[in-house]
């Protein structure tokens, strides 16, 4: 799986100033825009309730500036998935204390074991890359992030 392939030039939102500093408002905006015009959006509240289920569980901020909030549902079928990035960092409780400034969302139907794990290993892979992280991070646009991560 390509990161290109998991998040789509429309799910890619930038923040030059934070909406909010509350982790949990932040990841609701995110939610309501990833789901804004799908089949999904009427299931908002449920697709909450699983990705707050997830994160007060344990935190996914994964350390080095990004999380990656994510849960598996039988509500979905597919992977719906978006990337934000900010350019005021947030404190996400992240395992190394450090705040966050790229959040990848993931909603993943529960009955793809296999494509939960891939999706997550993709995330992963593609911000060990420091360069293109912080490429990333500096980008000043929607489109500018979607031109770097489309030939990834």
């Amino acid at each position: 799986m390509k990161f290109s392939e998991l998040i789509h030039r429309d799910k890619i939102y930038l923040y030059h100033k934070l909406p909010t500093k509350d982790k949990y408002e932040l990841l609701n905006l995110i939610l309501k825009k990833t789901l804004e015009n799908s089949i999904y959006e009427s299931k908002f509240d449920e697709l909450w309730k699983h990705l707050l289920e997830r994160e007060q569980a344990m935190s996914t901020g994964i350390g080095g500036g990004i999380a990656i909030p994510h849960c598996t549902t039988d509500i979905v079928n597919e992977i719906i998935s978006s990337l934000t990035v900010l350019k005021d960092e947030i404190n996400f409780q992240s395992l190394d204390n450090s705040n966050v400034k790229i959040i990848v969302l993931l909603l993943i139907s529960r009955n793809n074991f296999d494509s939960h794990i891939k999706a997550l290993a993709c995330v992963a892979r593609t911000f060990q890359n420091l360069e293109i992280k912080k490429s990333i991070m500096e980008a000043n646009s929607e489109d500018e992030v979607y031109q770097l991560i489309k030939d990834l």
